[in-house]
């Protein structure tokens, strides 16, 4: 089983730099609510993240409701490499979910041929093809004769 931390506040050392503020207790006291209702009703194996309430984010930094500001060191997980709040991506969004299709997987459309052109040719030799996925996890590089 994972370890979980502690729901007790500590008391840290200021932090104040370009990057990272830190200016309560961690955990910080008004969040202990929220924190238990997460243990309450997900597995053990969720509790093993810093005991951080993420509130808000902007570019490389997250944002708790309390006054801190994180380096959002999660690297590459759904946002993080684009940056969080990245005005092209927010247009992007906004510009979809303005259309009545918001979704359709793997069946063809104009955006998806468009999608696949970009990537095959950013890609080299001989990965002209491609599959696109939900996730990572079910990425195989196929080499196609």
């Amino acid at each position: 089983m994972g370890k979980a931390y502690p729901l007790e506040p500590a008391e840290v050392r200021p932090v104040n730099t370009k990057y990272r503020r830190i200016t309560t207790k961690i955990p910080v006291p008004e969040s202990i609510p929220i924190l238990e209702k997460l243990r309450q009703w997900e597995p053990r194996s969720m509790s093993g993240q810093p005991l951080v309430i993420w509130h808000k984010a902007k570019g490389v930094n997250v944002f708790d409701a309390y006054g801190n500001m994180w380096l959002d060191f999660s690297s590459g997980v759904l946002v993080t490499n684009a940056g969080h709040g990245n005005p092209k991506i927010c247009r992007a969004i906004k510009e979809m979910v303005s259309r009545p299709l918001l979704h359709n997987y793997c069946f063809p459309s104009e955006i998806r041929a468009n999608l696949v052109e970009k990537i095959a040719q950013l890609s080299p030799e001989p990965l002209k093809k491609v599959f696109l996925l939900t996730t990572g996890a079910e990425t195989v590089i196929l080499q196609v004769a």
